[in-house]
């Protein structure tokens, strides 16, 4: 007979800072990012943020892999769907832990910004962790049905959604489609439909800052 055990074990993470951590510092950022990507390279995206009003901070996703054949470029995912609630409580507990090593002290506004895939992971963070959150946003990726069992939780953190106008996985179609189901569900939003495709693109970036900001 075979049987299945959970274990669990220790496992060291990479992550990656951009900018200046201070009182002068007006956002810090929690990034999680796509599937494939490696937090090294992805932080880059964010380089035209001063450094000196933003602190970004990127964790590379525990699960990584060749992206084609078995040699070459490696990128990471955050979780497939083979021992899913496993693969979400791991990384939740991950993200906590990279919460309290590096910004648990701080008095600035934090806002979590997850891409593509991570937009998943940091919207089930964001609703299943006591971290201290800001504003949530959703960049290029769409939030868990489960996850409005948390309205109030998701509304609480005024959530902005974001979207290339030539993003290859998202229409503009089933863009609309979405913000008139967000709608209806209740999720209280802002959104910026932006010239791109899907990546992170540095005038949209900036127009987010600016409204984070004022806000």
């Amino acid at each position: 007979m075979t049987t299945a055990h959970s274990i669990t074990t220790s496992k060291t993470a990479r992550v990656f800072t951009y900018g200046n951590l201070n009182e002068q510092t007006k956002l810090v950022w929690i990034v999680t990012h796509g599937y494939g990507f490696l937090a090294e390279y992805f932080i880059k995206k964010f380089e035209a943020l001063n450094p000196n009003e933003n602190f970004v901070i990127v964790p590379e996703a525990l699960n990584r892999f060749y992206l084609k054949d078995m040699s070459g470029k490696v990128g990471a995912s955050w979780m497939t769907t083979v021992d899913r609630e496993n693969e979400i409580k791991d990384y939740i507990q991950y993200l906590d832990n990279v919460y309290n090593t590096l910004i648990s002290q701080t008095n600035a506004k934090i806002v979590g910004l997850g891409f593509s895939q991570g937009a998943a992971t940091m919207a089930r963070w964001a609703t299943k962790s006591s971290k201290r959150l800001n504003n949530i946003v959703f960049w290029g990726g769409s939030i868990p049905e489960e996850c409005f069992l948390h309205l109030d939780k998701l509304n609480s953190l005024s959530p902005y959604l974001l979207v290339g106008d030539e993003d290859e996985f998202i229409s503009k179609e089933k863009y609309e489609s979405v913000l008139k189901s967000l709608d209806n569900i209740g999720l209280i939003f802002s959104h910026i439909f932006y010239k791109g495709g899907h990546t992170i693109l540095t005038e949209p970036l900036m127009q987010l800052f600016s409204s984070l900001t004022k806000s």
